[in-house]
């Protein structure tokens, strides 16, 4: 299968796999849907073909008129086949379309399912390698991309033109070897063309698809960042930097879009000219009666259907071209980067290829060695010499043990920078850790997979609301039944009362209309409602008053008794509480 790079495994010894071309991508989706994809080819060739019969029937009727002594006679014939099979033909395009449409959208779905649980799998804190404005532009785009390749607009046509043009080339040659020759003449100039500027159409993709998702990254950082830019004054700077952006934009889109126009456009010139050249040879024919009407009739409409071919083969190469491009793209999603993982479903819990970084130590198979004394109860939480290191190499904490039994509280604390949003996330394998395990219930997780519930829940330092209602961000996957008791531990059902709607009240786009106070015991009911041994909260006190503070406390203590609370506070209030700390100053 072609390539253009490789992608390497992490267990010693193991031999480096080539990574997936444009065609071996194309290839892996298309086995996963092969039926649906031979049908809707097969289809396409009928359809193509049913064009066949009326240029036939326009011959035979052209033909038969000078010798036709009544209007009702033989002529008629072809007439019906002309009329019958242009309504064939406008039928088989509307089951052409269903058939595509739906396998153009398995397409869609498939290759976006696996992007995303190819995200989701991966260690939640680390950062994207493109910008998260990007990503939807990605999602919503270079996805399609992928069908459309496959699609009526792209190999299918090409496939089905092909069939017809080799039926009509077939008929041709029957009738005038050299005048058909001198037809096609036209349509091999322009599909060499094609493919020699195929490189060009690649080039300005590229350009185009960088233009776009630079205006779209930025617009969502402005978005982010509207209450920055209006108390700076820097509404204008901006401004002048969208129109920037979407000027460059739009002159990529112009060059990209002319150059793709004027491929698809040459149908009409392959018509014409072929046409023309017919005219020139047959002319003297038809005087003479050597050549009929209806066969030169028939051979300016078998034009159009080589020009349908020129402009399908030009299409493809250009859709085949950016999808080079596209193929990037995707990658870049991935946590390996590789664009075999486009194609490469993830099951549930388990890290894609890529994530864990060079000098993570486990068992080879991506999984912690067990450990622990079997001899004894296992405690609900254990933590053996922990560590990470940054991706840039700089270590960050190291040697982090701990042993917590149900009812301990484990409080994190040291310096801003000191490292302790980067230690739980470590712990909960958001972060792939480069050092030591994780055992929670007796149950471990290799580097970078993340313990969920009902192993463990998160409270982060900046929670993530979506639009919705608050019980919707509340509940996610559980039932309204266990919203009241989230509500009272978080202390939010105090705050209901001035809430529009109560729980149903509507947050806005991430939460604008919360306070920080409220988005935060917010994420707190969230990691309540649902079961967990563990419960981790960054900086649990965030934008509280000493009030709500003691009484969040208090509550989300008492709720997780049956298991363990790991706390990341500098407050005196928790160190009432804690039964361990970790200062993060003294590692």
């Amino acid at each position: 299968m072609p390539g253009d790079g490789m992608t390497g495994g992490h267990a010693t010894g193991q031999r480096p796999r080539r990574d997936l071309g444009r065609l071996g991508i194309l290839v892996h989706v298309t086995r996963r849907h092969l039926w649906l994809f031979v049908g809707d080819v097969l289809v396409g060739i009928v359809f193509f073909l049913c064009a066949l019969v009326p240029g036939l029937a326009l011959r035979d009727f052209l033909n038969q008129l000078p010798g036709s002594d009544a209007l009702w006679g033989v002529p008629l014939a072809p007439l019906l086949a002309y009329v019958g099979f242009k309504v064939a033909n406008a039928l088989g395009a509307a089951a052409w379309m269903a058939v595509d449409t739906v396998f153009r959208y398995r397409v869609y779905t498939d290759v976006r399912t696996t992007l995303l649980r190819q995200m989701f799998a991966r260690p939640a804190a680390l950062p994207l390698k493109v910008p998260a404005g990007d990503v939807l532009t990605r999602f919503r785009g270079d996805t399609v991309e992928v069908a459309e390749v496959l699609g009526k607009r792209g190999f299918q046509l090409v496939t089905s033109a092909l069939v017809l043009s080799g039926g009509s080339l077939a008929v041709l040659f029957v009738i005038d070897v050299r005048v058909t020759v001198l037809a096609v003449l036209p349509t091999l100039a322009l599909a060499v063309i094609a493919f020699v500027v195929s490189k060009e159409i690649k080039r300005l993709r590229a350009v185009n698809l960088a233009a776009a998702s630079s205006v779209s990254a930025f617009l969502r950082e402005c978005f982010a960042g509207i209450e920055t830019i209006k108390i700076s004054g820097a509404a204008a700077a901006i401004g002048g930097r969208v129109r920037e952006l979407n000027a460059t934009r739009r002159r990529a889109a112009v060059r990209d879009g002319v150059f793709g126009g004027v491929l698809a456009s040459t149908q009409g010139f392959v018509t014409l000219l072929g046409s023309a050249l017919v005219m020139v040879v047959v002319a003297d024919g038809i005087q003479d009666g050597t050549f009929l009407v209806g066969d030169f009739a028939l051979f300016v409409y078998t034009l159009g259907n080589l020009g349908t071919l020129v402009a399908a083969i030009g299409n493809f190469v250009s859709r085949y071209q950016r999808f080079s491009v596209t193929r990037g793209r995707l990658a870049e999603l991935t946590p390996s980067g590789a664009a075999r993982a486009v194609v490469t479903p993830v099951a549930d819990g388990v890290v894609p290829d890529g994530v864990v970084p060079d000098g993570v130590v486990s068992d080879g198979a991506g999984r912690a060695a067990p450990s622990g004394d079997a001899g004894r109860a296992a405690p609900v939480l254990v933590v053996d010499d922990l560590a990470y290191v940054h991706p840039n190499g700089t270590p960050c904490f190291s040697g982090v043990s701990l042993t917590a039994v149900a009812g301990d509280i484990v409080l994190i604390t040291g310096q801003v920078g000191s490292g302790k949003t980067t230690l739980v996330r470590t712990l909960l394998g958001l972060l792939p850790r480069s050092a030591g395990t994780v055992t929670i219930l007796g149950e471990q997780r290799g580097p970078g997979e993340a313990f969920t519930p009902p192993l463990a829940g998160y409270t982060p330092q900046v929670p993530h609301v979506f639009s919705g209602t608050l019980h919707e961000n509340v509940l996610l996957d559980r039932p309204r039944a266990d919203l009241d008791a989230a509500l009272e531990a978080s202390t939010l059902s105090r705050d209901l009362p001035h809430l529009t709607d109560g729980a149903d009240t509507e947050v806005g786009p991430s939460g604008h209309r919360l306070s920080g106070g409220q988005l935060h015991r917010l994420a707190a009911a969230r990691m309540l409602a649902h079961p967990a041994a563990v419960r981790v909260i960054d900086d649990l006190s965030a934008s509280l008053d000493v009030e709500t503070e003691r009484l969040l406390v208090q509550r989300v203590v008492e709720r997780s008794r049956d298991g363990v609370l790991v706390v990341v506070s500098n407050r005196p209030l928790l160190r009432e509480y804690a039964t361990q700390v970790i200062d993060l100053d003294r590692q």
